[in-house]
Order: C-alpha cells, then structure tokens, then sequence
C-alpha cells in the first residue's frame, strides 16, 4: 500500500517542479519582450518610436522610459522594466534604454543557465558577484573631473543628446544644459541639486535655435492687463504676489439680494467702488507697480472696475497665476506671498529691474521679468520649436540634459561612451570569471557576455556589421586599448575619450545595479498569486442582523413538518 502514495507523491512534486519552471519562463519571456521593444532606439542612430495614447494623442520620441511609460503593460513581470527604467530616469537622467537592454540581455543568459539545470538562487547570487566586481571595475577606469571644467560638462551633455531627435542642435542645448545647472547649483553642496528649480516653458512656433536661457522668471501661461491701457512694460519693478481678491466679498451662503429700486442699486455700486478703490490705494501707497493675482475659484479674483482703477495708478496687472507657481515665483523673485490686504506691506515685494509682456512670435503672449535684485537659485528655459511633436521631444531631451549635469555634480567622474566602458567590463569579468571556483565561473562569464549586447546593439541600429565590430573591440581591448569604442558619425572604432565621447559613471553604474537587482528579483519568482480582496456587502449592518435572525437548516425543516409530527 505504500508503494502507490510514494508514486502519487513523486507526481505532485514532479508538477510543482514543472510550474515553477513555467512561471519563471513565461516571466522571462514576457520581461525580454519588453526589452526588445526598446532595443532598437538605442544610440545615435536608434529609430523612433510613435505612440498614440488612450487619448489619441501621438508622440514622437526614442527616450526608454517615456516608450515603456506609454506602453499598456499588463504582465506584472513585464511593468518590473518599466519601473526599472522610470528608477534610472530618476536615478541618472540617462540610460533609461540601456538599462532595460541590458536587464532583456541578463535575462537571455538567465534562460540559458536555467536550460542547463543550474539553480535560480544560485544565477541570482553569480550575478550579485558579477555586479560587485563590475562596480569595482567600472571604479578602477573612470576618470575625475571638475565642475569648473565647463567643456568637459558640455561634452557629456552632448553625448547624451546625440541620440535624441534634437541631435543636431546639440550645440546649442548643451551648453544651456550646463549653464542652467551651475547656476543653481549650490557649491558647498554640489549632489543636492533639484531641477525644479529649473522651468522649462514650451512655446510653439520659431524654430529649436531660437531656444534660450532665461536669467530670471519666465510666465509662459499669463498674460498682462490691456484694460484701460494698462502698462504692459514696467521699469525698476515692485512686484507683489497677491492671495486675495479684489472684487466685492461674497457671503458664505448662496443668498439672492433683491434691489427694489435705482436708489439702492445706486448705493449697491457706490459701496463697491469705494471698496475696490480702498484696496487699490493700499497697494499703492506701498509704491508697488506689477501685481501677480493668483488664480481664484470661489469669486472674481480681480473685477474690471478694480482693473480700470489699477491701469490709473499705472500698476502692471497679471492675472489667473496658478497656486502650484506660486513657490516657484516667490523664490525666483525673493517676495512673500500675501493673503490679506492688512498684510500688504513693502517689505513682501520682490524687485527687479524690467518686467514686461514679450511676444515670442504669433498671437502668444508671456510675462518675462529679468535683473532681480535678490534673485533665488531658479531659472527659466524657453524652449521653441515650429512642430509640437518635436517640441515635446525637445523639451524631454533637454531635461536628460540637464539630469547628466546633475549626475556629473553627484559623481564627479566620466567613462568612455561609445560602449568603451561596456567591452573593457566584460573583457576584465571574463579573467575573473576564470579565477572563479566551482558554478559561479559559468554565471559570471555569462554576465560578461550579456553585457556585449550594448556594442552589439549600437553597431546593429547604425547599419554595421555588428560581429565584426564586436569581435574587433574585443580583440583591441585585450591588448590593452581600454578607451576604444564605436563613433558612430565615423562608422570607425577611435579613442573616445580623445574624441570626446564620454558619458558620467553615476549612469553606468546605476543601469547595471538597476537591471542586475531587477533580474535577481525575477529570477527568485517561482509562482504568481492572485490576491483578491474581499468585498464586503453595502449595509454591513444589515447583513449581521440577517445572519442572526435566519432560522437554521434544522428549524426551517421543523417548521415545514405537519403540527402532528
């Protein structure tokens, strides 16, 4: 009798095996589906991809994390890489197609190891030791530079540029890339860098030339007061942010006031423009001449009497600022915001030396304020372009601009681009893979080898023979050229450091530890589980009282059975 539980045992434990192998698989495979998506938007010379949204909206762009944002992903494996990606564009700013080729290519070594039996712990830990000397590696060959190197900054920014659709402008945006970022970046602290303080305002129209740095504050959503020919220029500016409204106050409650007759609608209007007339002389006397109104959804902020009474005073008006500017304006003009007219001192006022409405081309109008006396550490780009596709790419490749810079103030050391940096890792792993004792020599050398997809992938999307280019790199840098990699102008292998092709470490060392951890985390999967939660009736209440007043199996059948019985 014990010989069929022994074999209906060996069956249960034989299909368990079995699931967990398929789960893994079809995690894998879902995971590198993903990845290959990307694949081929990677370098300089990586196709676009279009995307139309639920909305219909279409964009235009090769950005990895703005690709696998807009993807529908389903599978909970597959949104890993997507997270992946969305942490590097955190992280670094930079290599958000990289990481997720470089995770789609651990994987395929991953499959290949499993075909062979070896354990999936045992995978993850090999990995973990191919990361950890890769970070050593990578370490040993980057090379330190300054901040107050400002071309070798600009040389990042370009590199990162060069595979973005605005490639061609990258002379112009590279450098305000670095100039935006040096400016509001705090020497005793130069990691501690937010880029919002850094606005990037979208303008249609011109061409991505006419894009510029903005020392100052730029309102790109406003427009001033043209009521009663109101200023729209003001020199040596006294500026106020207001939280309150210049309109007659309402009550709390919706009530009607019924007017019977003229003479109290007389008075109705006489109390109003003594009211209004109150409040501009206090904003007057204060000698201020530009006040911003934010934005109210309660009653008017601001009332045509009151505007026809400010253009008197000759107070430029701009009106409808949005509450989450407000921050943003009070430190770029160094003024408080005030939320009563009590408040309303000359102390709270900003001052800069021109505020004027500038008309950038067409019919679109903004508010540009320059020469602030107690400037705070922001700026304002002003980004232009004729094509809205383009001037949404164009804003997002400035903003991985400007997060290299951001990396290079993090981590003060570069490594060479053109996958340089990626052949010479897999190059000294593989030596290291042979001083490995016992199964690790297997994953680690299989680490080295995925991570030659980068070269393999950049010569493939430019048209090369990517065996030969891999074959020769590799070839070179095992007789010492630690520098050489792909130009993918030339077509050639040169020095990229001296071509200036070089990329920050931070975004290196970040895509590895993030696709390594990422790959690890899939592999330790062995089963999906749908939790479902449960949901409870709408009258809870009633549904206890029923649970207690229902009469039980026994009493109903007893209740059904003649009196007699």
């Amino acid at each position: 009798m014990e010989e069929p539980k022994a074999k209906t045992g060996g069956k249960s434990f034989s299909a368990k095996s079995e699931k967990e192998k398929d789960t893994r698989s079809n995690n894998i495979t879902a995971a590198i589906a993903v990845a290959d998506v990307v694949r081929t938007s990677l370098g300089p010379r990586g196709m676009d991809k279009m995307i139309e949204d639920s909305n219909g909206e279409v964009f235009i762009t090769n950005d990895g994390a703005t690709i696998l944002k807009k993807m529908q992903v389903v599978h909970p494996t597959a949104r890993m890489l997507v997270e992946m990606s969305k942490a590097q564009d955190i992280e670094a700013g930079d290599g958000t197609t990289s990481v997720a080729v470089l995770a789609g290519a651990f994987l395929t070594a991953s499959q290949q190891l499993l075909a062979k039996g070896i354990h999936p712990s045992s995978i993850s830990d090999g990995f973990q030791i191919a990361l950890d000397k890769s970070l050593k590696i990578l370490e040993s060959i980057s090379i330190a530079i300054k901040l107050e190197d400002r071309e070798s900054l600009i040389e990042n920014a370009k590199t990162s540029l060069a595979s973005k659709v605005v490639a061609q402008n990258a002379d112009l945006l590279a450098p305000i890339a670095v100039d935006a970022v040096l400016k509001i970046m705090d020497k005793e602290k130069p990691g501690s860098i937010d880029l919002r303080d850094i606005r990037l305002v979208k303008k249609l129209g011109g061409t991505i030339e006419d894009t510029e740095l903005i020392d100052g504050l730029l309102l790109g959503n406003n427009k001033a007061s043209h009521l009663a020919n109101g200023p729209t220029k003001m020199e040596d500016a006294n500026i106020a942010l207001i939280q309150f409204c210049i309109s007659p106050p309402k009550t709390d409650m919706d009530q009607s006031v019924v007017v019977s007759n003229d003479a109290a609608m007389d008075r109705v209007i006489a109390q109003e423009k003594k009211y209004i007339l109150q409040l501009v002389k206090k904003i007057s006397e204060t000698k201020c001449n530009v006040l911003l109104i934010q934005k109210s959804i309660l009653r008017d902020a601001v009332t045509e009497l009151a505007l026809h009474f400010l253009a008197k005073k000759k107070i430029m008006v701009v009106k409808e600022i949005e509450r989450e500017d407000v921050e943003f304006i009070c430190k770029s003009l160094g003024t408080t915001p005030i939320a009563h007219i009590d408040q309303f001192t000359a102390e709270k006022l900003g001052h800069a030396k021109t505020c004027e409405e500038a008309s950038p081309g067409g019919n679109t109008k903004m508010i540009k304020i320059t020469g602030v006396k107690n400037p705070g550490k922001t700026l304002s780009i002003l980004v232009r372009s004729s094509n809205g596709l383009v001037l949404d790419e164009a804003e997002r490749s400035l903003h991985d601009a400007l997060c290299v810079v951001r990396s290079l103030a993090k981590k003060q050391s570069i490594v060479a681009g053109g996958s340089a940096v990626e052949v010479e890792l897999s190059q000294q792993l593989s030596v290291f893979a042979r001083e490995q004792a016992g199964i690790n020599s297997y994953i680690v050398n299989a680490y080295a080898q995925a991570l030659e997809v980068i070269p393999y992938t950049l010569a493939e999307n430019a048209g090369l023979s990517p065996i030969n280019v891999v074959t020769e790199l590799k070839n070179r840098h095992a007789k010492g050229e630690k520098f050489l990699g792909l130009d993918i102008k030339k077509g050639a292998l040169v020095d990229t450091i001296k071509e200036k092709i070089i990329q920050p470490s931070l975004v290196t060392s970040s895509a590895l530890t993030l696709a390594t951890e990422c790959v690890r985390a899939i592999l330790k999967i062995d089963d999906i589980v749908l939790a479902r939660q449960y949901t409870f009736p709408t009258y809870p209440f009633l549904y206890i009282c029923l649970l207690y007043t229902s009469p039980s199996p026994r009493d109903a059948t007893l209740s059904r059975m003649p009196s007699s019985a």
